[in-house]
């Protein structure tokens, strides 16, 4: 299945931001599909760590990360130092827990 991702942390991910939410921005985690073909992920605001923020963490299935269509869940695929300081920090999180 070839999916678009890049490393961080030696880390595959996805990252995506979405327009007209307020989760604008997702970063699935990719190595790690289970038994029912589902990956982590992350659906953030530009400040997770604000009390007015969004960051929760959640699962969806691998084949919404695909190449072909998307999936219709994400509007753009973007490149990981894109993410606002605040959403970078909560992904390195993450990866290193």
């Amino acid at each position: 299945m070839r999916r678009k991702h890049e490393v961080v942390n030696g880390k595959h991910i996805s990252v995506w931001e979405n327009k007209n939410c307020f989760d604008k921005y997702t970063v699935v985690y990719l190595d790690e599909v289970d038994e029912r073909g589902n990956v982590q992920y992350i659906g953030m605001s530009e400040h997770p760590f604000n009390p007015q923020g969004f960051g929760q963490h959640g699962e969806m299935k691998i084949y919404n990360v695909q190449y072909t269509g998307r999936g219709g869940c994400f509007d753009k695929r973007i490149k990981f130092a894109d993410l606002p300081a605040d959403c970078q920090k909560a992904v390195i999180q993450d990866l290193t827990d």
